[in-house]
């Protein structure tokens, strides 16, 4: 499947929730958003449709968001009922007494888990009321092969964990990304480019001044002078892929979004209750496309992250 500008969509996200038992102060306002209402939300049968015509249209990597997707009722019996494929999590894995061992036998390609301090104030600070010590603990159990750490650099809050967080990757044979704010919400934090970060790491001898990309990720990536392991960083904002963009995000109450920055959405959930009819949905999906901008309209957004599932 191609848009207009004969771009290949193979990548799916998929919001499962927009709960979330954080509330990250660049993701949503304190008081949280307002849920979607349960007849909205897409059932787990009606996503797996959505898995299949997707795949038959040749979108072939699938990453599951929320909100907090390991909150929903039932995901682990979705997940391990799922044919073989390329799929990925994005958790904060910030859930007390959540069971590691189900996510450590799932066949999945990547395990992403967002964190933004290791600094139990900073990030009680940050997620309002997350508890660092929840998501070490859960982390220590986590026994997967293909494990990264995303961190969001904010100004003035985070830059000074850097290293920290790359030594604290490696020593849980991790991939450590850091992102650039995405500003989606009016009470953000400052915006803080990666550019100078970068440059820092080169000139203390941490990374590699070589980038490179794997499989075509949107994180460029720079191998470790000490040791293997590489650092990703993702630059949405100072330079962004859109001309290289193969990705899509289907929101929970089944909304499509074409483009993160975009304030349009496509009613996915409408036409796969009236429609069973596999090949009409597939027709829409492929006329849909055709909409995908080129370039993204740099603004604030009114839908927060929470909402747009990450």
């Amino acid at each position: 499947m191609h848009d207009l500008f004969e771009r290949k969509i193979d990548y799916l996200r998929i919001s499962l929730t927009d709960r979330c038992n954080l509330r990250c102060r660049y993701c949503m306002p304190e008081k949280g958003v307002e849920k979607f209402s349960h007849r909205d939300i897409l059932s787990f049968e009606e996503i797996s449709r959505v898995l299949r015509i997707a795949r038959e249209l040749g979108i072939n990597k699938f990453r599951f968001t929320g909100g907090e997707p390991l909150l929903r009722k039932g995901v682990f019996d979705f997940f391990e009922a799922l044919p073989s494929g390329d799929y990925n999590i994005t958790t904060a894995l910030a859930i007390e007494g959540l069971d590691i061992e189900r996510i450590n036998r799932l066949k999945f390609a990547a395990l992403n888990i967002s964190c933004d301090s290791l600094n139990p104030d900073k990030y009680r600070y940050i997620t309002r009321w997350g508890d660092l010590s929840v998501f070490i603990s859960n982390l220590k159990r986590v026994k997967v092969d293909n494990l990264k750490i995303n961190v969001v650099v904010i100004k003035d809050f985070n830059e000074d964990e850097i290293e920290d967080f790359i030594k604290f990757a490696g020593v849980h044979r991790a991939t450590v990304r850091f992102i650039e704010k995405m500003d989606f919400a009016a009470s953000d934090p400052e915006f803080s480019s990666l550019t100078e970060i970068k440059r820092q790491l080169v000139e203390n001898g941490i990374i590699r001044p070589e980038g490179f990309r794997i499989n075509n990720s949107v994180s460029e990536y720079h191998s470790l002078i000490k040791g293997d392991g590489n650092v990703g960083f993702i630059t949405p904002i100072t330079r962004h892929f859109c001309q290289d963009c193969s990705k899509i995000r289907l929101k929970a109450n089944g909304e499509l979004k074409l483009c993160v920055f975009s304030g349009d959405n496509y009613n996915l959930r409408d036409i796969l209750r009236s429609e069973p009819d596999d090949d009409i949905v597939k027709k829409w999906l492929n006329d849909i496309i055709q909409f995908k901008p080129f370039e993204p309209v740099i603004k604030k957004n009114i839908e927060t992250m929470a909402e747009i599932g990450g």
